[in-house]
């Protein structure tokens, strides 16, 4: 019994070894679609989403909403709670509170970075982290700079920089202009939210030419979209010499695939995106990211799309229509794993 004993011990000792050799951490991207409380708020126009608004919004509604994203929140992590999730379309704390304290993601112990942003929608950006792994030590929201007679109300960028474990990550929530009125002709609004981020990576880089960043969200455009290779200055992840004061797309691969995070008119196309500094995937930080992101696509996130043929994103609402989905688009991840 004592041998048994011994070599069962070593056996789980050298699984456990292994086990933290292989440790990662999710980063998790999702544009959750309309995730609104049920009441109105007098600064915003939300009047849709309430009881008595366009599209009949309550309580029984709201709270499966909750429930769903946190099937998803839980699915994506594989076992695991993701340690970052950003995410894209809430309309304020409330909703965060109740997603992370009263669903399934209790035990994930979240901790929330948000603010009401300008929109006029009243949808904001958000942070999600694992508070038992991740310590935030700075927090920034961004505003991008429209003049009034612009009439431009978006949301801010959101800055969060903190601790893992000993290591310093620096990430961006983004949630850049819609293509309202034609994608060509409202380009120069996510070209002016770039320009913001830019200027903040720039910050960063010029502080530590080795900074690891994270810039994560939907930027309502494709990899190859000015806003990005131009302004940004974004390259392809899958490139050979990788230079860690670059941004580097992770789903840049994506291009012309036929499969993506979103699909518009029969179309799959990605424009969530997670971009990360040169120096997550050179080898010169000690945490590194995959090359590719993994856009998550089970089958209940998914339905029959009758009109394009093939599958679809499983919405909450099409048009005015209460659908009871998920979301319209689909989540997307990348795992951080220590070199």
């Amino acid at each position: 019994m004592l041998l048994r004993f011994v070599l069962t011990f070593i056996c789980l000792w050298g699984l456990s070894g292994f086990a933290e050799g292989q440790q990662h951490y999710r980063i998790v991207s999702y544009n959750v679609e309309n995730l609104f409380d049920i009441q109105d708020d007098p600064d915003t126009r939300d009047e849709d989403f309430t009881p008595f608004g366009r599209l009949h919004w309550n309580q029984e509604k709201y709270t499966d909403k909750l429930l769903k994203l946190a099937e998803v929140v839980k699915a994506v992590g594989e076992g695991e709670f993701p340690v970052f999730i950003g995410l894209c379309e809430v309309e304020n704390r409330r909703v965060l509170e109740d997603l992370t304290q009263k669903t399934g993601l209790t035990e994930g112990g979240y901790g929330i970075v948000h603010r009401d942003s300008p929109d006029a929608r009243g949808i904001d950006v958000a942070f999600l982290y694992r508070k038992a792994l991740f310590r935030v030590i700075d927090e920034e929201f961004l505003p991008i700079p429209f003049s009034p007679e612009e009439e431009v109300f978006t949301r801010d960028i959101l800055y969060v920089s903190g601790i893992l474990e000993q290591d310093t990550l620096h990430f961006m929530v983004c949630h850049f202009p819609s293509m309202s009125g034609g994608e060509a002709g409202s380009e120069w609004k996510r070209k002016r939210a770039a320009a913001v981020v830019k200027e903040k990576v720039g910050e960063l880089q010029s502080k530590n030419p080795e900074a690891a960043i994270v810039i994560m969200g939907d930027l309502n455009g494709k990899a190859d979209r000015p806003a990005q290779t131009v302004v940004l200055d974004t390259k392809d992840s899958g490139t050979e010499h990788i230079q860690s004061g670059h941004l580097y797309n992770t789903g840049y691969y994506l291009l012309n695939q036929g499969y993506g995070s979103y699909k518009y008119k029969g179309t799959w196309q990605t424009i969530d995106h997670i971009i990360v500094s040169g120096a997550l995937l050179n080898g010169n930080h000690v945490l590194q990211t995959d090359p590719k992101l993994q856009v998550f696509n089970p089958r209940f996130l998914l339905e029959e799309d009758k009109t394009y043929y093939g599958f679809k994103p499983f919405r909450t609402y099409l048009g005015p229509r209460y659908h009871g989905g998920y979301s319209d688009h689909l989540p997307i991840y990348l795992d951080l794993k220590r070199k």
